[in-house]
């Protein structure tokens, strides 16, 4: 369903909260840095990415969509002018994630523990792990982390805000550039040339691929092709098995794809994808899974945003369990609106949510349809 609050308390106190997974609310708390040590080189990370240009932008909702049950949280519709960034053409994959969570492992900045991932320090859990419930992808045997389904090129889940953030950081580590997060608070230094996780204005200006005469509803138009985007209800081979019935990131190119390579769980011999990247060349920025922004979830924010490169409010709306929580976008694969006879998974390019929304189980839900995609400078 949509997320229905109504007339919460306005936003609060800024908290460090992530997200609750399970029965687990994860704080951003002090943890250890992932630092690099003599006997251990991190390893040069490869991300397909796309320049983003500089430009101005209407952010907000440009068709009047209305949901009786809370107020809007896209509008007014407002001006905003970001300066020229780098994204990720994909979401990151469990086999990525797997890759910082085994460097991490050898050099003693991190621990698992009752099933979880978190810094060795102590603090905030970071991920939690096929052990601990089988909609995770990454298994670990006590010695090392490993890919435990058929997922490895899936987007990542049961990822924590502060995991994605930790994420960002070795990334940035291991390609020799300036880390962006700081390990104490979990602030993002924007002066910085490392990874992040996209701003929220980034995010809906990505997305949009070009797109603003005239402003679309989704990434590349007004109405949905089930074949091009992973969606509730969409027909792709992996909707008959376990959850989370993700697909590999970049699956929807256009391209012939066939059961003896990706092994999913349909009978289906072949699957015929449409070509799903948008007007920058992004794949999954509709549906698939959520994806993390950087900035706090502030319902009332965009009638105070400022013009140039806004970064979120400094506190975050407080949700039904009086907590606040970061943002998210484009949509997943579990759940949505239907509109026109296809569920749209919550996929329309301006819509807003914040990660406490779960799912029917609020806010105790498995938080298997949400991932990120990373962006710099």
């Amino acid at each position: 369903m949509k997320k229905r609050w109504g007339n919460w308390p306005k936003d609060g106190r800024t908290g460090l909260i992530c997200f609750g997974l399970l029965t687990a609310v994860w704080g951003c708390v002090r943890s250890e840095a992932v630092t690099t040590t003599d006997d251990v080189t991190p390893p040069t990370v490869t991300l397909a990415e796309a320049q983003i240009p500089a430009g101005t932008f209407d952010m907000g909702d440009h068709f009047g969509f209305v949901d009786p049950s809370h107020p809007s949280d896209e509008l007014p519709i407002h001006q905003v002018t970001l300066s020229a960034f780098r994204i990720s053409k994909l979401e990151i994959t469990n086999r990525q994630f797997l890759d910082f969570l085994n460097s991490s492992l050898k050099k003693g900045a991190i621990k698992v523990q009752n099933q979880t991932v978190l810094p060795s320090g102590g603090g905030e859990i970071y991920c939690y792990t096929h052990q601990y419930a089988d909609y995770y992808s990454i298994g670990y045997d006590g010695v090392q982390f490993s890919i435990a389904d058929f997922r490895a090129d899936h987007p990542v889940v049961g990822v924590s805000w502060c995991g994605a953030a930790a994420y960002c950081n070795w990334l940035s580590e291991s390609n020799g550039l300036n880390v962006c997060y700081h390990p104490d608070s979990w602030i993002c230094d924007f002066t910085k040339n490392g990874y992040r996780l996209p701003t929220e204005a980034e995010w809906e200006y990505a997305a949009r691929g070009g797109h603003t005469d005239p402003y679309l509803n989704y990434p590349n138009g007004n109405s949905i092709d089930k074949s091009a985007v992973n969606l509730p209800e969409s027909g792709d081979p992996y909707e008959t098995g376990p959850y989370p019935q993700t697909t590999p990131v970049g699956f929807y190119d256009g391209q012939l794809k066939l059961k003896s390579v990706f092994n999913w769980p349909g009978s289906a011999p072949s699957y015929q994808t449409a070509d799903g990247k948008n007007g920058y060349g992004l794949y999954d920025m509709q549906g698939n899974v959520w994806e993390y922004v950087n900035d706090w979830y502030g319902q009332d924010y965009y009638a105070k945003s400022p013009k140039e490169n806004p970064r979120g409010p400094d506190t975050g709306f407080l949700m039904p369990d009086g907590k606040p929580y970061r943002g998210m976008r484009g949509g997943n694969w579990y759940n949505g609106l239907v509109t026109g006879g296809v569920n749209d998974g919550h996929s329309r390019v301006s819509n807003r949510n914040p990660t406490y929304y779960r799912g029917p189980q609020d806010p105790n839900h498995p938080y298997y349809h949400l991932g990120f995609r990373v962006a710099r400078n």
